[in-house]
This record gives structure tokens, sequence and C-alpha cells, in this order.
């Protein structure tokens, strides 16, 4: 099972978060490398430096994440799935026209899944409910089965 990681769980084994333990166990049992799309090159690193600028982090934990994060691409952590990218903006299309609809998906999460599927992935991990139930409506394995409560 070829599995794709959305970029929140992703950072949060940059960034420490209270759920970091379970993004990190998911991460491993991924195991490497783990794919890594043209979407995640850019939002890694926007999500840690957005960290940054809500106060969450200082500007060394920034440095640190990003340093982190560069170092898992440039030791083959991370690669790059094959896929068109064409492809995957015409298969958000479609996902889009069937199910944002009624699921309210945003157009990063739909770039997601397409990219996850264009990749030949069968399951998607993500804590993002919409982005969640449009991988599994796209006939992907959802990771994990179930999200615990979270705290507002």
């Amino acid at each position: 099972m070829k599995t794709y990681l959305d970029t929140s769980l992703l950072v949060k084994s940059f960034v420490w978060e209270g759920d970091s333990p379970a993004a990190i166990q998911i991460v491993e049992a991924v195991g490497e490398p783990l794919p890594f799309s043209h979407l995640h090159e850019i939002e890694i690193p926007n999500a840690i430096r957005l960290k940054r600028f809500r106060g969450e982090i200082t500007r060394a934990q920034e440095t640190a994440a990003i340093r982190a994060f560069r170092t898992d691409v440039d030791a083959g952590r991370m690669a790059r799935p094959a896929y068109n990218l064409t492809a995957v903006f015409i298969r958000a299309e479609q996902l889009s026209a069937r199910h944002s609809g009624e699921i309210g998906t945003r157009s990063l999460d739909l770039l997601h899944v397409a990219a996850a599927l264009e990749a030949g992935c069968t399951a998607f991990a993500s804590y993002d409910e919409r982005q969640r139930k449009c991988a599994a409506l796209a006939g992907m394995k959802v990771i994990p089965a179930k999200l615990a409560e979270r705290k507002k």
C-alpha cells in the first residue's frame, strides 16, 4: 500500500504539536521514501513560517524545522512520485465537480488528493475532515481510520 501524507500531518514531524507523536507514528509506519509532491515543496516551509507568524514558534525553531525538512528531502527520505502535473490538475477539477458541492473541499485539498491518486497511492493520511472525505469518496483508504476528538 502506497500512502500519501497531507502537509499538515507532515509538518507535525518538524514542529512539535500536541498530536505530533501520533503523526510521527504514521510517518514512520509509511516508511521511506515518503511521497513528496510539488504541493509539499511550497506548503511545508510555508506552514512552518506561518507558525512563526502566528507566534507558535520562534525564528530559531522555524529555521531548525525548515532545515530538518530540507535535510530529509536531500537525504532521499522524501521522493517525488511519478505523476503528470497536468493530470493532477485535471483530476482535481473532476474531484471538485463530484464532491466539493457536498463536502466543501478546498482547492489545495483537492490537489493533494489528486496528486495521491495520480501517483498511484491507495491510502491517504490526513487530519483534515473534508480532505479525508474526498480521499475516501475517491476510493482511498484514509489514515488514521478515525480521528480523535480535538480540543478547540
